[in-house]
């Protein structure tokens, strides 16, 4: 994908400065040196956040406290376009966006948002040519969603703390996303498969999808056969019963499924022909609600039945108590008799006969037993009186009795007549029904049968999937995929292997190799070992390794008619593994300092820029790199495609954040 870094842009909070543009050239080699702190190591991740990435990684500190967006000037194939984030301040990152894509563009002095981060990653991916399918196959789940701009970002970036690792080589891949999905891409970014690749492989699950639906209706279709086959023997025989074939020949041991069918195609014409008894409508139902109404009565008969013997018991019971309670009565009144004895004699001297006491102003005691005598005899007057009324009462309880009990029978009687005739009419009817429900099923039977046996539709459909999918499986034939593949690994492997001979790396000559598998380099020297990158000591080996992997792979990908991976290469720090006893002086020419003088570690970083201006040259200029270091000019002085670009440095150029922003205001 042509992507080319313009500009670099940090619009300040306080609007009334400047935005800091740092400028680049396309198909240079871009150099930033300056000293620790000034801001170098940021730019990647200024890009790398502009671009969309989910996570803002700009260090917290003066850069986050004095800018309020970041933003990027990119030239693309035929448009230019600026993009600028907002600061997140506190939080993880932040979608406000701004986005303004034409032909010639003037970095604005203030940005407000006006887009989504996800509207550009849709532009990327639409620039990029990158297929809107997954990569979910058999094979391949988990991290196979479609393929995104972001996900090329392992081939832009080799920050300090990747490009001397020798356990990661891409950039983020040391998290498990990244790198799961960074193995599923490895194949579309080389060209092994592409978008009509993915789309094939689409097609060819979506027809396995339909092809396995036919071929299992096939099969319901033609065990329903085999199922019906067994049947339709009993729905003949049954239908020789109910008497709707009764002409009919008995089957016979030879007769096959047509023959069956042949005779059962009868039926429903049989029944037609055949003088049903007629059930006129309602007249069942008038039935059943007559007997229902005399099974109600004759239910409340019985309950008031059951209600009348229940008060008949209960008064034979109080009768009883009466009787016991009366005899009782007549022994405690006989017992209160010398009550009125007693009276009489206090009457004129006021003497006690049994004690002698005098008691002139009444006794209490004879008073009270004087008033318990009368209500006994109150009391033993009801109770001798109650059995005449409890006799009454018994004599009309037991005709009301009588008369439910004859009213019960006669509704008990009604309720088995109207039963009988109800179940007669059921009977008939149920009969009828029977018969109609035979032939609907008789029908269903035979409609089953011939859409059973009725397959050529769906053989031909299963048919034609079958070719379609054996063409596909030839066209996504995995052992071309895997060869093209190969092959793609192995032209970028020889190109690894000549840049790390002119780095000087060691093991150059081991047959180097890109890991897809294990996403960094493998080496296998004579003995038939298989050594892995982290296996190989040295910093300079890491940082060699990183550079000539990278470039190799920026090779293959810009000889593609078709690449997402943008074309440019941001390193930083590339000769932290070198440390001379002394830099030359930065800003001067060296004039003492001839090549003869130079140490071994200054060699080593000419190199490394001698391979990238190498790589410039072979790409005929349609590629950038941008290098931040803190090494000087004597590493790349004398050396074409190298474009300085700023010396932040004390007393050359602004840092990062220029001077203007930090000052106070008066």
């Amino acid at each position: 994908m042509q992507l080319t870094i313009l500009k670099i842009v940090l619009w300040p909070k306080n609007t009334n400065l400047r935005p800091r543009v740092v400028p680049f050239e396309p198909g240079k080699i871009n150099v930033i040196t300056g000293d620790n702190g000034t801001g170098k190591s940021t730019l990647t991740w200024i890009v790398d956040y502009c671009l969309g990435s989910e996570k803002c990684s700009i260090p917290v500190g003066l850069i986050r406290d004095l800018t309020g967006w970041f933003g990027l000037h990119l030239k693309l194939a035929n448009t230019e376009m600026i993009i600028a984030r907002r600061n997140p301040e506190d939080q993880r990152s932040t979608t406000d966006l701004y986005w303004n894509e034409g032909l010639k563009l003037e970095v604005p002095a203030v940005v407000l948002k006006n887009a989504r981060v996800d509207d550009l990653k849709n532009r990327f991916n639409q620039i990029g040519h990158l297929p809107s399918l997954d990569f979910a196959t058999d094979d391949v789940v988990g991290y196979a969603g479609r393929p995104s701009s972001r996900d090329m970002a392992a081939f832009n970036f080799q920050p300090q703390h990747i490009i001397a690792n020798p356990y990661t080589f891409f950039f983020k891949a040391d998290t498990t996303e990244h790198r799961e999905k960074l193995r599923i891409i490895f194949p579309l970014v080389l060209g092994s498969i592409d978008a009509t690749t993915l789309a094939k492989q689409r097609e060819f699950r979506d027809a396995e999808r339909e092809h396995d639906k036919v071929r299992r209706e096939l099969e319901a279709r033609t065990t329903a056969a085999r199922a019906w086959e067994a049947e339709v023997e009993s729905y003949y025989l049954q239908a020789k019963g109910l008497g709707l074939l009764a002409d009919a020949p008995s089957p016979s041991p030879n007769w096959g499924l047509d023959k069956y069918l042949l005779e059962l195609r009868r039926v429903p014409d049989s029944v037609r022909r055949m003088d049903l008894p007629e059930v006129r409508e309602g007249t069942n139902e008038a039935a059943s609600g007559e007997f229902v109404r005399v099974a109600a009565e004759e239910d409340q008969l019985a309950q008031d039945t059951g209600s009348l013997k229940r008060r008949l018991d209960k008064i034979d019971q109080l009768a009883a108590s009466l009787n016991d309670y009366g005899s009782s009565f007549t022994s405690q009144e006989d017992r209160l008799e010398g009550v009125g004895w007693l009276e009489e004699k206090l009457r004129d001297n006021h003497e006690c006969p049994v004690c002698a006491a005098v008691h002139t102003d009444g006794n209490a005691r004879l008073t009270e037993l004087k008033t318990l005598a009368r209500e006994m005899r109150t009391l033993a007057v009801s109770v001798r009186q109650a059995p005449a009324k409890l006799d009454q009462e018994q004599a009309t309880l037991r005709q009301e009795l009588r008369d439910k009990e004859n009213l019960l029978s006669r509704a008990r009687q009604k309720r088995k007549f109207l039963e009988e005739r109800t179940s007669a009419f059921a009977a008939q009817r149920q009969r009828v029904r029977q018969i109609y429900l035979f032939v609907g099923r008789v029908e269903q039977a035979l409609e089953n049968v011939m859409s059973s046996r009725n397959v050529d539709d769906l053989q031909d459909k299963a048919r034609a999937l079958a070719e379609r999918l054996a063409r596909l499986r030839r066209e996504l034939d995995g052992r071309s995929r895997q060869d093209r593949l190969d092959a793609a690994i192995d032209k970028v492997s020889a190109r690894i292997a000549d840049y790390a001979k002119s780095l000087r790396l060691e093991h150059a000559t081991e047959n180097v190799r890109l890991s897809i598998r294990e996403l960094t380099l493998q080496f296998r020297p004579l003995s038939g070992r298989t050594d892995f990158l982290w296996e190989v000591g040295s910093g300079q080996n890491w940082v060699g390794y990183h550079l000539a992997g990278l470039l190799a792979l920026h090779e293959h990908f810009n000889s593609l008619p078709h690449n997402p991976v943008p074309r440019f290469l941001m390193i930083d720090q590339p000769s932290q593994v070198y440390f001379p006893e002394a830099w030359p002086a930065i800003d001067k020419t060296p004039g003492g300092n001839k090549l003869s003088e130079r140490s071994p570690d200054i060699e080593g970083v000419r190199r490394i820029f001698t391979v990238l201006s190498q790589f410039i040259s072979v790409l005929k200029g349609q590629f950038q790199v941008i290098v931040t270091e803190h090494a000087g000019s004597i590493t790349w002085q004398g050396i074409e495609n190298v474009h300085l670009v700023a010396n932040w440095r004390e007393g050359h150029d602004d840092f990062l954040i220029p001077a203007e922003w930090q000052e106070k205001p008066k």
